[in-house]
């Protein structure tokens, strides 16, 4: 007979686990919910990487040629699939999204490998200070304000300390606290929308800036 102590038992039992996890078509969190990514919302303005510089001189050099987009670590770069309307980008030059990931700000890939000059080389304290755009806050679809629940994710890992969470009645002392961005700090990274717990869209989306600015 084999003996099989606790902690070889214990093992046993989690490599099950982790197998049946694996096999199972929909990955879940923590065994209670599906890990869904956040969806693309539709944005007024595009997202373009800074050291573009602004949208309308982005589309005017940019080839195409998709190197930013396959040097992108973060899956933040995507082809556009269609004429932009509003915008004078054409389909397959790259614009910004945050289903997958978000821009750091350490990051300088799509400047480095830029053979065109649509994306200047900033170093990562230079892109610090480039504002591509800033988050704006859907009421109706965050979780604080539409169901009393207490999150914190947009506050606490916002980059440049643009977000603060204030009351969302501020008479009522047992009011949920909502996000209120700070658009002069916020440089539009995206790491509050794709932290973004709600779902099927995320509360915090990024509206593009049609000139970047400096903050």
């Amino acid at each position: 007979m084999v003996q099989v102590n606790r902690r070889g038992f214990l093992a046993s039992a989690a490599t099950v686990a982790v197998v049946a996890l694996a096999e199972d078509e929909k990955l879940t969190d923590g065994g209670y919910a599906e890990v869904t990514p956040p969806g693309a919302p539709a944005r007024a303005t595009p997202l373009v990487p800074p050291g573009a510089d602004g949208v309308e001189g982005f589309a005017r050099r940019c080839v195409g040629c998709q190197l930013c987009v396959t040097q992108c670590p973060n899956q933040v770069l995507r082809p556009l699939k269609a004429r932009h309307p509003g915008a004078p980008l054409e389909m397959m030059q790259p614009v910004m999204g945050f289903e997958h990931g978000y821009c750091r700000p350490e990051c300088t890939a799509c400047g480095d490998v830029c053979p065109a000059g649509a994306i200047r080389r900033l170093t990562p304290q230079q892109k610090k200070t480039v504002r591509v755009g800033h988050a704006v806050w859907n009421k109706d679809l965050c979780l604080a304000a539409a169901e009393g629940v207490t999150c914190h994710a947009c506050e606490r890992h916002c980059l440049g300390n643009a977000i603060a969470l204030v009351p969302l009645d501020r008479k009522d002392k047992k009011s949920p606290k909502v996000p209120k961005v700070d658009e002069a700090k916020c440089i539009g990274c995206g790491v509050c929308e794709h932290l973004c717990p709600a779902r099927p869209m995320p509360a915090m989306v990024v509206e593009g800036l049609a000139r970047h600015l400096s903050r």
